[in-house]
């Protein structure tokens, strides 16, 4: 008896989620947490190599301690950011269109499935966007997060975390050509001069 009351809480709570991940759907919240994704990725992406960079290169900083630690708080900052400000947005946008249909309605939503999908949706951005830039930092200092642990030359862990870092734009780029069903090879060699260039820049800077 109680195995079967579980199975049908189950199953109700499948049926649940299928219906309210089929509003985000109709509402588009996946095309716009790709957006967001790939947006904050990037900029995660150069934030990292323009610390790597000025860091190493310009400044002549040794201990991959230094470089971790700056490049994690900024990303950090990049993603508290961009979590409040997309959830606030989303939000704002989200209340707005639902207050329009309860005018039209003359009725309360705030109990519907739309209205939970509003703020669903809401959370669900905001994340992707406070989540993208600081999953672009670990992956690319990640081998000075090594050479913190193990004693691993400065100078290898700064070239692959460079290396890293290229392939990280690349494949941006590259799944940015997938969405537009566009050419992926090219669209990752534009994310990737786009790499070049910061990285370039940052050390003509620090040169002068």
């Amino acid at each position: 008896m109680g195995e079967r009351r579980g199975s049908g809480l189950l199953r109700r709570l499948a049926k649940r989620l299928r219906e309210l991940r089929a509003y985000m759907r109709a509402e588009g919240v996946d095309e716009i947490a790709r957006r967001y994704l790939v947006m904050n990725a990037f900029d995660g992406a150069l934030a990292i190599l323009s610390v790597v960079v000025s860091a190493y290169f310009a400044v002549g900083v040794r201990d991959p301690r230094f470089i971790v630690a700056v490049g994690l708080a900024n990303c950090m900052a990049m993603g508290i950011s961009g979590f409040t400000g997309t959830f606030m947005t989303e939000r704002a946008e989200r209340v707005r269109r639902l207050r329009e249909l309860e005018s039209i309605m003359l009725t309360s939503l705030e109990d519907s499935d739309f209205g939970r999908v509003s703020v669903l949706a809401s959370v669900y951005a905001a994340l992707v966007d406070g989540l993208a830039p600081m999953m672009a930092a670990f992956i690319s200092l990640s081998p000075l997060m090594l050479a913190m642990l193990i004693p691993l030359d400065i100078r290898l862990a700064v070239y692959a975390s460079l290396g890293i870092n290229m392939a990280t734009l690349f494949a941006l780029g590259a799944f940015l050509g997938h969405v537009s069903r566009g050419n992926l090879v090219l669209s990752g060699l534009k994310m990737l001069a786009v790499g070049c260039g910061t990285a370039l820049l940052c050390t003509l800077l620090g040169a002068m």
